[in-house]
């Protein structure tokens, strides 16, 4: 019963270490994504500059193409003899014109919309930059208690194993499928009548039994291994 109480300690232990591992783990896992998150937004938003950019560049190049048209027609109305020639050249005119001042009307859309990009993206990088200082420190504190929990889970694990071949095949077998169907828990104490893993009375005389300690017994109702501890009070006879 000795080895069985070390063997549940351990496991205890054991459970502890993994817990706090994997709480380690999982707040790293948040940060890497939380960084992933905005780090895609940044992504986002340097493709839209990059979209943008290229259309204020064509906007430009129509603009451009517009306003040489605008030039062309002009010194076409010099050249010009009749009125229903200066009347067709000037509609040119007047349409290219108006077709410029949409365009500039839409080179002036994409400049906000570049400049709020700008500031937008600055904004979010300077949020990246801070929140991947942050995730560096954290990981550096957690990193080596995370290597230290893998070290003596080794330890635990390894004594585990030690103890587990001291125990009988039966008993062993038992263990081992109490601890998987218990949540870690196969051995507990009895106190005051009582199994401590499950909460359920026990019969006064297996109870009784127990402080006799000639041989490993389980509890009645969740098959729990049962340990008295010294200081428990054997009930009075008849009791």
């Amino acid at each position: 019963m000795e080895n069985l109480k070390k063997l549940q300690q351990i496991e205890d232990h054991i459970l502890e270490l993994k817990a706090t591992r994997d709480r380690l783990q999982k707040e790293e896992q948040l940060m890497t994504t939380e960084v992933t998150a905005i780090q895609t937004e940044v992504d986002r938003l340097h493709a839209n500059l990059e979209d943008s950019s290229k259309g204020i560049r064509e906007l430009r190049s129509v603009l451009a193409e517009g306003q040489e048209r605008v030039v062309k027609s002009e010194k076409r109305l010099l050249e010009i003899r009749t009125v229903k020639e200066q009347m067709a050249v000037t509609r040119e005119k007047e349409t290219a014109k108006q077709a410029n001042r949409e365009v500039q009307e839409k080179i002036k859309e994409k400049e906000n919309e570049i400049d709020r990009l700008k500031k937008e993206k600055e904004e979010r990088e300077m949020v990246l930059e801070e929140l991947q200082e942050r995730v560096n420190n954290r990981h550096a504190e957690i990193a080596p208690q995370l290597a230290d929990f893998e070290q003596t889970l080794g330890t635990k694990m390894s004594h585990r194993v030690s103890l587990l071949a001291t125990l009988s095949p039966g008993v062993k077998r038992r263990y081992q499928i109490l601890v998987e169907q218990r949540g870690g828990t196969a051995v507990v104490e009895a106190r005051n009548s009582a199994c401590m893993g499950c909460n359920m009375k026990l019969p006064p005389q297996f109870f009784n039994s127990l402080f006799l300690k000639q041989e490993i017994q389980c509890c009645p109702h969740c098959n729990r291994f049962l340990y008295i501890h010294g200081e428990e009070e054997k009930p009075a006879s008849g009791a």
